[in-house]
């Protein structure tokens, strides 16, 4: 910790070096040694929130973006190629070097649906996944009330060649692609879902949509709870003939998506910043994610207008599908990030300092503090920026009373930096407003008609221009990029639980060994980083000259080059998926079911199913491969093994993206977990057989755990080399 705030000192006395080396009211030539302050001062002048919000109300709104009357701006529509000319157009307007650079994907396009009742007078437009459509014609068949859709409700009711009415709660039950493939697993020719908890708790007329995860099986849409209600009234008075019509476009990997890259030049092109967000959405997708374009635009707008001239290529990025882009994946969005880093750009991977991607970027949240969000090993420098570097404003209007936090918090999964992060880009990202449960936005809004411009706040719009500005501003200033792996360290002695790996039979003790070494030579790192950046503030209150100025940032982009390999081998040989959603320590996972399994095995000795404490074997064995199983205890075996091969690499190679890799070899439960199912409602049943199967995958997880953590030790010592070389 030391040697972090050595680090964290050092990037302050840097800026204020910076501050004191020319007057405000000078202009001088473009040069490394600029007044950041100044600068920094000259961007916010420019700010203007006013036009961020025209962007996004033009991009949510403007029919001409959108592919049909409830919005939809999907991979490889005809209104995401629109939007992706109407970006390239307002960034040469800015002024930036523009390109669209195409990345395939699979099409979607959604143009038209309608469900109507014979005999009434009903005409529902619903809303589509990503699944096939039908004809012209469309499907007339029975409409059957399913209930809530699992494998039980299909018990005795025929759905085979009809349409299948199911209320869905994919917060707390399952996602749509476990609802979709067993009601395609009894026969019926679609599926119309409702949403009875969850999600689109705004009100009871929002439809919600999500991606679907899962091949393409039957067609699948979605209505309102309110239209639900007038189908079940039809169907009491014995109307039940329906038709479905979805004019959906399917193409798999033959659709091009564009992704729209605006360069601001800097002195060098050896190093670059990104600044993001996409632009594909579902509805009219106000902050999700059209408001993210407008400040990305408007951040390239200020920049420009202040005349800032950035020591490094600042990109300003507009990404289309994000919100889906595969079939036949739990990894299906994020896909047009992905194809740009990995596809399009690897070589962005070893030359871009850092990401700055934007969510729902203009929500008020209620939040005490502003936070910025960060890959682990960026939390020092989110320190020194915030509280030591005397560059952030406070937030306009007071709309965060506690000011901005220097405490950033972790990523995760759910936007495009996972594919960058995946690929050893390090990034930051807005704190999106989705932390209060039901009654957050997310369970409320997310991915439906509510997120509209009435949520826009202005300045909280402003405050992320003027925080995340700076920000670019500083890591564009800083000649030796702060990546503290010292962090990394933090986490790898976090993640181990020195007990369950003896018990296992690994090396805990090498472990440690070889983590303590790993640290002392990342602290020796910062101490590296930090000297570069000390000597050039040096220079600067020296008045040495430009020669020499660039000879220091030169050291610096040399550092940077192994700092980010470093990072990108941290990446690759630590960082870990449960299930699509948690980013762990890779052993994390098999720690984590050791201890679920052991628990199971424990409250089975016990002859305990389930309790008030939550400590029952039906309590704990959902949660087993990271919450994978919970849809054990819905869907039938088919269902779940669909979901399952979705998932994981063995079943469904090359399909993952930022998954590959990342994921554990799952805990062979299943069979145990079923077979306490169906015991459940026996009296006084025998859990001998159960027991048994939980123990052989409690050892076999035990030995996945102790391979693991060999296998981190080594990797502990092949990054200490590099760092060292």
């Amino acid at each position: 910790m030391r040697k972090r705030l050595i680090a964290a000192t050092a990037a302050a006395a840097l800026l204020l070096s910076l501050t004191a080396c020319s007057q405000p009211d000078e202009q001088p030539e473009p040069s490394a040694g600029q007044d950041t302050q100044a600068l920094v001062s000259a961007y916010l002048e420019q700010v203007d929130q006013e036009y961020a919000y025209q962007i996004a109300e033009t991009l949510a709104y403007d029919p001409a973006y959108l592919s049909n009357e409830l919005g939809w701006r999907t991979a490889g529509s005809d209104a995401e190629h629109a939007a992706a000319d109407y970006i390239a157009a307002e960034m040469e307007s800015i002024g930036l070097t523009v390109e669209k650079v195409p990345v395939t994907v699979d099409k979607w396009q959604f143009n038209d649906a309608s469900l109507t009742i014979a005999d009434t007078d009903i005409q529902i437009m619903p809303a589509s996944y990503a699944t096939n459509g039908t004809d012209a014609d469309g499907i007339t068949a029975q409409l059957v009330d399913v209930g809530t859709g699992t494998a039980a409700e299909y018990e005795g009711v025929d759905v085979d060649g009809k349409i299948a009415l199911v209320g869905v709660d994919q917060w707390n039950v399952a996602w749509i692609d476990q609802y979709m493939n067993e009601a395609a697993l009894h026969g019926a020719s679609a599926i119309v879902t409702y949403d009875v908890g969850g999600y689109a708790t705004y009100s009871d007329d929002m439809i919600n949509m999500q991606d679907v995860c899962s091949k393409d099986v039957i067609p699948c849409v979605s209505i309102s709870k309110n239209q639900y209600l007038q189908l079940a009234e039809a169907l009491a008075a014995g109307h039940d003939t329906a038709t479905l019509m979805v004019d959906n476009v399917m193409e798999p990997d033959q659709g091009t998506s564009y992704n729209v890259v605006g360069t601001l030049k800097g002195r060098s092109s050896e190093q670059q910043i990104l600044v993001a967000g996409h632009y594909d959405v579902y509805f009219n997708g106000f902050q999700d994610d059209s408001c993210a374009i407008g400040l990305v635009l408007a951040m390239a707008k200020a920049m420009v207008d202040s005349g800032y001239q950035p020591e490094n290529d600042i990109r300003f990025i507009a990404h289309g599908s994000e919100e889906w882009g595969a079939s036949g994946t739990q990894f299906d969005w994020t896909t047009g990030a992905w194809e740009m880093i990995n596809t399009a750009h690897p070589e962005w991977a070893g030359k871009t300092i850092a990401l700055l991607n934007f969510e729902l970027p203009a929500f008020y949240d209620g939040m005490e503090e502003g936070q910025i969000s960060c890959v682990p090993e960026f939390s020092t420098l989110t320190q020194s920026f915030v509280e030591e570097s005397g560059l952030l404003t406070q937030p306009v209007n007071n709309v965060y009373p506690g000011g901005i936090s220097g405490q950033s918090v972790d990523t995760n999964t759910m936007e495009d930096g996972v594919s960058y992060r995946a690929s050893g880009v390090p990034y930051f990202i807005n704190i999106p407003g989705t932390q209060d449960g039901e009654e957050g936005w997310i369970q409320q809004r997310y991915h439906t008609a509510a997120d509209d411009r009435d949520t826009y706040s202005a300045d909280v719009m402003h405050t992320n221009l003027n925080t995340f500005g700076t920000l670019a501003i500083y890591l564009d200033q800083t000649p030796a990029l702060e990546l503290d792996l010292t962090a990394t360290c933090d986490d790898l002695a976090e993640a181990l639980d020195a007990d369950l790996v003896a018990a296992a039979g690994g090396d805990g003790e090498a472990y440690t060994t070889a983590l303590e070494t790993l640290r002392t030579v990342a602290d020796e790192w910062n101490q590296e980083i930090a000297a570069v950046n000390n000597r050039y503030q040096q220079a600067l209150s020296e008045g040495a000259s430009q020669e020499d100025l660039d000879a220091i940032r030169a050291e610096g982009r040399a550092l940077n080059a192994k700092t980010l390999e470093a990072f990108r081998f941290v990446q690759d040989h630590f960082i870990g998926i449960a299930s699509t959603s948690t980013i762990l320590i890779k052993h994390q996972a098999y720690q984590e079911n050791i201890a679920l399994i052991s628990g199971v095995v424990d409250a089975l000795e016990q002859g305990v199913l389930g309790n008030e404490e939550g400590t029952g074997a039906l309590d704990l064995a959902w949660m087993i491969n990271g919450g994978t199983e919970y849809g054990y205890y819905n869907f039938s075996l088919e269902t779940n093994a669909r979901s399952k091969e979705a998932l994981l690499e063995d079943s469904n190679p090359g399909n993952l993206f930022w998954g590959t890799g990342k994921g554990s070899i799952l805990a062979e439960t299943y069979p145990a977990t079923m077979s306490l199912l169906a015991k459940s409602m026996e009296e006084a049943p025998s859990f001998d057989e159960e027991i048994a199967l939980y123990n052989d995958a409690l050892t076999q997880q035990q030995q996945l755990l102790a391979q693991q953590v060999a296998e981190e030790t080594a990797a502990m010592g092949e990054l200490t080399q590099l760092l060292q070389a």
